[in-house]
């Protein structure tokens, strides 16, 4: 059982699909990515109701994820970012303007992607942006980062389970109970070279952050992307009651009313196709 006496999520629990997922659609497409430690699971629900409003939708996996945490150990920043960018090109060629959706790390991935490819990506959605973790977290990895070689083969159990407020949704929600430190310290290292970055997004954009999130602290997250977000056109939005998998919290109607509001500005209906 976890800290608060419930039993262990179960990654063969009815529901629990794990793999990458892609529904058609027309008009848009979208790309799902999940955060550190996550699956595509973590995004599905969001796709299938994207899906629902027509858009084309892909959610990746990430390259270490949805496996075992030694996978993850062994893989960086870069193959994650490699995924990303495997997912975005596959839906770059039905030709509709694009959009990228992130969570956590996925959002500092699709931040990146955003900056590296401006003319591809015509919008960016960051869910609870994990350029910033917290100050515990944050200076604890530092101090493991000293270690070197060492770093990689060290791990921390998880007993706590996802970071969710629901109670149904944290119960059967895939958690990964031992988690590579080397993994959080490329998390680190990542959202440092795109904080770097932040100023070429300038695509129109939409952040959500949630006041109870104890992983990514809306205080610092906010204030620097408020601060240094290249984008002229944004929308910001604070959650209540949600912790850090907003996606899946108890708020998870309310993301996919924004982000779908969001999408639909890029959308080209068939109509307008047909005129063109």
């Amino acid at each position: 059982m976890n800290s608060s006496g419930e039993e262990p999520p179960s990654p063969g629990s009815p529901g629990v699909d794990k793999s990458e997922f892609f529904f058609p659609g027309q008009g848009a497409s979208v790309l799902l990515i999940h955060g550190l430690t996550g699956t595509p699971y973590e995004m599905r629900w969001l796709g299938t109701q994207l899906a629902a409003s027509g858009v084309r939708v892909r959610g990746v996996k990430l390259a270490g994820h949805a496996g075992e945490p030694e996978e993850l150990g062994a893989s960086t920043y870069d193959n994650w970012y490699e995924s990303v960018v495997q997912g975005f090109e596959d839906l770059r060629r039905h030709g509709d303007p694009n959009v990228v959706v992130g969570l956590s790390a996925g959002a500092v991935l699709a931040a990146r992607l955003a900056a590296d490819q401006p003319q591809s990506v015509a919008g960016v959605a960051m869910l609870s942006p994990a350029f910033f973790l917290t100050w515990p977290m944050t200076i604890g990895m530092r101090v493991v980062q000293k270690l070197g070689s060492l770093a990689n083969h060290l791990y921390v159990y998880n007993d706590a389970g996802s970071d969710i407020h629901d109670a149904a949704a944290r119960r059967i929600h895939p958690t990964m109970r031992l988690v590579p430190l080397s993994a959080a310290i490329s998390l680190l290292d990542l959202s440092s070279i795109v904080r770097r970055r932040l100023g070429r997004v300038t695509q129109p954009a939409l952040a959500i952050y949630s006041k109870q999130d104890h992983t990514c602290p809306i205080g610092r997250n906010m204030r620097f992307v408020t601060r240094h977000l290249g984008s002229s056109e944004r929308r910001d939005v604070v959650l209540e009651n949600s912790y850090h998998v907003i996606t899946v919290d108890s708020e998870k109607e309310r993301i996919a009313a924004e982000v779908g509001t969001f999408v639909e500005q890029f959308r080209q209906h068939p109509r307008q196709l047909a005129a063109g």
